[in-house]
């Protein structure tokens, strides 16, 4: 299983905040981060893109620019979900797994640094809200 490194202290310091915040309030945080990440995840895969902004690449065979859509079944399952205070996400296929680690379709080892504001925005608003 995965975790994700580098420099996470920012989230770690923004997990700890989000301690002290009202159940029900963490609860709806991770209710619109959900969301958020599962657009996120498909934007970049529509625009053939890993996560981290990387390109696919493209065919040995043929040349052209990799789509990863020979189905289109992960691209259309993947997605986040909240369950209480955690995000989760939902994988489809058992191939999902392999274009994770060699396409990064999923974060893998560090959080995109846009995932990462989008977070921060929304506990941001979240704390107003308070």
């Amino acid at each position: 299983m995965a975790s994700l490194k580098g420099n996470v202290s920012d989230l770690k310091s923004l997990g700890r905040r989000l301690t002290s915040f009202p159940t029900t309030l963490v609860h709806a945080v991770a209710g619109q981060t959900a969301p958020a990440l599962t657009i996120a995840a498909t934007s970049a895969h529509a625009a053939r893109r890993s996560v981290y902004g990387e390109s696919y690449g493209e065919s040995t065979a043929t040349g052209k620019p990799l789509t990863l859509d020979r189905t289109g079944l992960a691209a259309s399952t993947i997605r986040f979900i909240a369950t209480g205070s955690v995000v989760r996400c939902v994988l489809g296929p058992s191939y999902s797994r392999f274009l994770i680690g060699r396409y990064r379709i999923l974060p893998m080892g560090r959080m995109p640094a846009e995932w990462a504001d989008k977070i921060r925005q929304i506990v941001s608003k979240s704390q107003v809200a308070l």
